[in-house]
């Protein structure tokens, strides 16, 4: 009997520890999609003027499209992200805004500098973040769309995984 016990016991130990490991595995799955899903949410309440193609761009700097506000520090704490073109797929916080200007410092520096007319952007209120993520649009002219998708970057026993979400956005 006791010897029944014991290997009934190693062997619910054995289903309780491997639970938690998947437990623990899905937990940043699920948090990695619950990112993706507020950032797309986000984005797609945003006025078409917060998406456009840089005008100029620095080290710590872009211009943005006329259209974007001509109120200072309008976007301060905003995070403006990089969504095609040179320099793709960077996200930075808009330290300073000149409204007149219409440029935005961001920080940390570029990594790759946008590039006039070629980088595509969107800037959105965006929070602190637990896992690195991108942003990508891509224009359909016919249909009036933008196709907006946001990838997640999360880690799983040491190997880097992502989730990706993609939604469709009229332009207004």
């Amino acid at each position: 009997m006791i010897l029944i016990l014991a290997v009934i016991t190693v062997a619910l130990m054995g289903l309780f520890l491997t639970g938690n490991i998947f437990t623990a595995q899905a937990r940043h799955e699920v948090a990695a999609l619950n990112q993706a899903r507020e950032i797309l949410e986000e984005i797609k309440s945003i006025p078409d003027s917060q998406l456009g193609t840089t005008q100029d761009a620095g080290d710590d700097w872009i211009r943005l499209e006329s259209r974007a506000s001509s109120e200072d520090d309008f976007y301060n704490g905003y995070l403006i992200a990089t969504t095609g073109g040179t320099g793709a797929g960077q996200v930075r916080e808009v330290v300073d805004y000149d409204g007149e200007s219409r440029v935005a410092t961001v920080g940390p520096l570029w990594r790759t500098k946008p590039i006039a007319n070629d980088t595509t952007y969107v800037i959105f209120k965006g929070n602190d973040y637990d896992y690195e993520f991108r942003i990508h649009v891509t224009e359909d002219e016919t249909l009036d769309l933008k196709t907006v998708t946001v990838v997640v970057y999360y880690e799983d026993r040491g190997r880097q995984k992502e989730v990706s979400l993609t939604t469709e956005k009229l332009r207004r």
